[in-house]
């Protein structure tokens, strides 16, 4: 028996395409409704600030809130840019996220999407 047993996907759930958004939900239906709205956070991370600003706009175009566009804690010359909104995160609308979201990460220079957090 293995300390780090893989748990299995919640069947109730439909997948999303990605194995880290598919644990993701799995742990938040766990712990909440997932049909309630809640705090929905993703990061991206950029080259420099030209490229950080010029994301942030596309971000905010789209509709998510920004919660700060500034450089990355990592020490590094990277840039994170931080999205939010209040949103229902159903298996269907976390794959359209990371669908936007690797999209504005693959047309700004360094760009990477880092994934998501919600509240529970």
């Amino acid at each position: 028996m293995g300390l780090f047993r893989r748990r299995p996907r919640d069947p109730g759930l439909a997948p999303t395409g990605d194995a880290g958004d598919d644990a993701l939900l799995a742990m938040l239906a766990s712990r909440s409704d997932l049909g309630s709205p809640r705090h929905w956070v993703h990061y991206l991370y950029v080259a420099d600030e030209a490229q950080a600003r010029s994301a942030a706009e596309v971000i905010a175009a789209a509709g998510w809130g920004l919660q700060s566009v500034d450089v990355a804690a990592t020490g590094g010359p990277d840039w994170v840019v931080i999205a939010e909104t209040h949103a229902v995160t159903t298996p269907e609308a976390v794959r359209d996220a990371r669908q936007f979201f690797e999209g504005v990460a693959a047309t700004h220079e360094g760009g990477e999407y880092d994934g998501w957090e919600a509240s529970a």
